[in-house]
């Protein structure tokens, strides 16, 4: 009697159209973060032909995130002011070159429930004259307009696309391919 082989076989982890999928999502949402984080850092001002891109300073940020009516003490306005933009910035950079992709991808879901919350908030209180700063001049997706359900959809989506990254691991072209980290999550055979 032989003894049946008992090496499974190596998970799927990888396929083409897997990795050609999160290297899109990645560069796009990482872009994204690193240049939302960015403009609310109110570091350099640019101009792309005719438009000229402002930045925000983050004392004007700390009085958008005072627009949305928490009742929050001065301490933490300023503390979040300062933070929400670093963290978006190198999130958005961890999930652009793949470096600690997954925990790039969860930080930018929890911000976007943060966002979300903090929207459906104000719209449920009544309050349609905030304005949102996520972009500064720029305004992509939802333009400069006050805050509206545009808002909650774009922020649902980028919470969608840091999901499918999260799932998909990083993908080709990724440092964390690059230094031999894990880049999928074996599902385990029963």
């Amino acid at each position: 009697m032989t003894a049946a082989r008992s090496t499974p076989a190596p998970p799927m982890c990888s396929t083409p159209l897997r990795d050609l999928t999160s290297f899109i999502l990645r560069i796009a949402l990482g872009g994204l973060f690193m240049l939302s984080g960015y403009m609310k850092l109110g570091l350099w001002s640019f101009t792309i032909g005719s438009v000229n891109i402002l930045p925000l300073a983050p004392l004007d940020f700390a009085f958008s995130i005072r627009a949305f009516k928490f009742d929050l003490s001065n301490d933490l306005f300023t503390f979040l002011a300062f933070t929400i933009p670093w963290v978006e910035l190198l999130a958005g950079a961890a999930v652009f070159f793949g470096l600690f992709t997954r925990g790039g991808a969860a930080l930018i879901s929890v911000l976007m429930l943060g966002f979300i919350a903090g929207i459906a908030s104000l719209l449920y209180r009544g309050f349609t004259d905030v304005t949102c700063p996520c972009f500064g001049s720029l305004g992509l997706f939802c333009g400069t307009a006050p805050i509206g359900y545009c808002h909650i959809i774009r922020n649902a989506s980028f919470f969608a696309v840091a999901i499918m990254i999260w799932a998909l691991g990083p993908g080709f072209v990724s440092l964390d391919r690059l230094l031999g980290g894990p880049t999928c999550k074996p599902i385990p055979r029963a």
